[in-house]
């Protein structure tokens, strides 16, 4: 959740970080509540997975690092997905006999929906929640294909500011959704 958090408050800076925000970002979307992040947390979250993105403790991020990351990141995802995968299928099949028959399906369809289970969907979301490209190049502002850690906290504290609208150094709930909804090309909900 509160990668997520991270991801709204600092939008520029998620190229360097998004390989740790793809591991949480779903929480957020299981429903648990966000808390009010500071300025100073934002900075201490950027602080964190700078350091651990930076595989040859540099001072930089490159792209190859950040993808390395994202590509270890994708396969454990993947590991996942497919244990999970076999864990449903288990459940559905009620008989044991190595197959799922319409009835089978049927009534493990009619018990998730009725649970309110989007497990597929939030792994989904998961694998899909890393983004490099233009969000790594937005970080680097000098354009030498590397992101310090003092880009990235200032992409992240720009975009923290700018979400911020009260300007009173902290993100409240209703200004998260705000700013990731915006950031998502989408009308924040009430």
């Amino acid at each position: 959740m509160r990668n997520m958090i991270l991801a709204a408050a600092a939008a520029a800076s998620l190229a360097v970080i998004a390989p740790a925000i793809a591991q949480t970002a779903p929480e957020a979307h299981r429903g648990m509540s966000m808390q009010p992040m500071t300025r100073a947390q934002v900075v201490e979250k950027v602080q964190a997975h700078f350091a651990k993105l930076d595989s040859n403790k540099d001072g930089f991020v490159t792209k190859e690092e950040a993808q390395a990351v994202r590509e270890a990141r994708r396969v454990e995802i993947t590991k996942r997905v497919q244990e999970r995968g076999d864990q449903r299928f288990d459940r559905m099949d009620a008989n044991h006999d190595g197959s799922i028959s319409r009835q089978e399906f049927d009534s493990a369809r009619q018990a998730m929906t009725s649970r309110g289970d989007r497990g597929h969907r939030v792994v989904m979301r998961e694998m899909h929640g890393g983004m490099m490209g233009n969000l790594f190049d937005m970080a680097d502002a000098n354009k030498d294909s590397r992101v310090s850690l003092q880009e990235a906290t200032a992409a992240a504290v720009a975009h923290f500011d700018a979400a911020d609208l009260n300007h009173d150094g902290t993100l409240t709930p209703e200004e998260m959704r705000a700013a990731h909804q915006a950031m998502r090309g989408k009308p924040a909900k009430r």
